[in-house]
């Protein structure tokens, strides 16, 4: 788990901005919510994380206003917005000369589709820049390595309307016993089983529960049937930040897919924010050890 002091301000932000948008101006309701938050915040530990609290924020607004589908809808019309890019950048990967490489640059782009850290996202404008040096695969060739002699792969979703996107590479794995793992709550828009049978990504790899409840992946809410993909799976994907948050310090080798959203996080990766990364967090430690 990862938290910087950074991450407090950020989750009164996504705080205020969710009751903003739940409470259709109540501003005594939204000033309760906010009080509520901080006093969670108030407990804050080490052990915690901005997708932990995420959920936390989400759990009180559901009480607050009497929904458990607060954002469904916004769901729905954000993957809209990215269905218009679909044939587009099906045309880039089938016409490209390693179409592993750039679904993988699909998969990052679509990392931009980010209710809590990204609410404001350009789409239009990141799918233009697919090609663009903003992209850092530097850890690709390692990948391709380990790909080699992979048997099985478990792929962790992030967010629903990105694993439009998330199909192309999981396409590019098919040939590869590949298992993808998502939410077992509606937290923000990340992804749920009913979500990737709505995308179809059961009829390209098989789909399981993760058990995490939270934006992210808490290993101790996981479920004995993921905890057993994830020891022994050969290559490990996580993709999106709360991912990463809640991921980096693992023993395991994890290669992580996402955008980099915040100040907090540029400092942990070492990459500006903006950025889109492949990183592998071995790779990281053998640079530290050195």
């Amino acid at each position: 788990m990862f938290l910087d002091p950074a991450c407090i301000p950020c989750i009164v932000k996504q705080a205020y901005n969710s009751s903003n948008m739940f409470t259709k101006g109540n501003k005594k309701l939204q000033l309760k919510i906010l009080k509520e938050v901080c006093f969670e915040i108030h407990s804050i530990s080490s052990k915690n994380s901005a997708p932990y609290f995420s959920s936390k924020i989400q759990t009180i607004i559901e009480k607050y206003v009497g929904s458990t589908n607060l954002y469904g809808p916004i769901k729905e019309k954000n993957l809209k917005r990215i269905k218009r890019f679909y044939k587009f950048v099906k045309i880039l990967i089938d016409e490209s000369s390693d179409k592993l490489e750039t679904a993988m640059r699909a998969a990052i782009i679509a990392n931009t589709v980010d209710l809590g850290a990204n609410p404001d996202f350009d789409l239009n404008y990141e799918i233009n820049r697919i090609s663009s040096s903003d992209i850092d695969l530097s850890a690709l060739a390692s990948f391709k390595k380990d790909l080699h002699k992979a048997k099985l792969i478990l792929y962790i979703g992030d967010n629903y309307e990105e694993a439009l996107f998330d199909k192309f590479l999981l396409n590019e794995l098919k040939n590869i016993n590949t298992v993808f793992a998502v939410r077992s709550r509606q937290v923000l828009n990340d992804i749920t089983l009913d979500d990737a049978k709505r995308l179809n990504i059961h009829k390209i790899c098989r789909v399981i529960e993760s058990g995490s409840t939270i934006a992210g992946t808490d290993l101790n809410e996981c479920t004995p049937e993921f905890l057993d993909l994830y020891k022994n799976a050969d290559i490990v994907i996580a993709k999106g930040q709360g991912n990463y948050e809640t991921l980096i310090d693992e023993k395991r080798s994890i290669y992580f897919l996402f955008k980099v959203k915040c100040e907090a996080i540029e400092r942990k990766s070492g990459f500006p924010k903006g950025k889109g990364i492949l990183l592998n967090n071995q790779n990281i430690k053998s640079q530290k050890s050195k």
